[in-house]
């Protein structure tokens, strides 16, 4: 068993997944879920259904606070979350339309993470949400990845959006991440990355995930994706990427952890929500 501390979103996910044939002001028929999730949360409990120690540390409201914390328990998280008193916890809805889907965020209290009560000792991997980076800005999370190297922490990193990204700004995002050993960009975020550095020469493991087109390593080679009917995609990069650390921390090669983290990543897809 690793152990493995997570700095990430929790978020309330309300997901409606269409049929795409929308009409406006009218009613339209579509299947709706609510459940708990965030890039951050969702990592974390695929994770450890895998097997894995793993610590989430986040931010919620403070009066979901116990609850939050009882259902991460069920899942086999330890949950460190910081109460916030005056913002709400995070919540999403996502409109699934097939393979595409539509993001309407409010971080509300992740936008205030401090994270300082992660703990950091007897700690295999410190995994980054994007979304954590751009919260806790340059000097603070390159704080937290130079405490974890100095500790002999593997840290990976997943960018976690596109939009955000360019928000942000991209060299800042860079800057943030400088030192990290994993990072797991789709393929947009890869794009919009790569404009501004060579990210192979940066970063020892560069994970690609390109949906239908499968998933490559440069410099390592590519597996294509299994073919699955796909009910909502949500969560699915953050399955791959505990599947392929999973295997990478237990010993295997990169195109073998590559081919596994496909495998599970397709099964996510397969019904609705981001998590186990």
């Amino acid at each position: 068993m690793k152990r493995i501390v997570v700095l990430g979103d929790v978020i309330e996910d309300i997901i409606v997944i269409s049929d795409s044939h929308r009409s406006s002001n009218t009613d339209n028929p579509a299947e709706i879920h609510a459940t708990p999730g965030g890039s951050g949360a969702n990592f974390a409990v695929w994770l450890a259904s895998l097997g894995h120690e793993v610590e989430l540390v986040s931010r919620v409201a403070e009066k979901d606070r116990a609850r939050l914390t009882a259902y991460f328990e069920s899942k086999f998280v330890i949950s460190k979350l910081e109460p916030d008193s005056e913002h709400e916890t995070g919540r999403i809805v996502v409109l699934v339309e097939g393979n595409n889907r539509t993001f309407f965020t409010d971080r509300a209290a992740n936008q205030y993470l401090t994270a300082k009560n992660a703990d950091l000792n007897k700690t295999d991997v410190l995994y980054l949400s994007g979304y954590s980076v751009v919260t806790l800005g340059i000097e603070r999370t390159q704080q937290i990845i130079d405490r974890a190297s100095s500790a002999g922490v593997l840290v990976a990193v997943d960018p976690g959006s596109s939009s955000f990204l360019s928000e942000f700004g991209v060299s800042e995002f860079l800057e943030a991440i400088t030192g990290c050993d994993f990072i797991f960009p789709n393929e947009a975020e890869y794009e919009l990355l790569a404009k501004s550095v060579d990210l192979e020469s940066q970063f020892p493991e560069v994970i690609i995930t390109r949906g239908e087109k499968g998933a490559e390593v440069p410099g390592y080679g590519s597996v294509p994706a299994r073919e699955v009917d796909v009910v909502d995609p949500t969560g699915a990069g953050d399955a791959f990427a505990a599947k392929y650390l999973s295997e990478r921390l237990d010993g295997a090669e990169v195109l073998d952890a590559l081919a596994a983290a496909n495998d599970f990543a397709a099964v996510a897809v397969t019904k609705p929500g981001g998590q186990p």
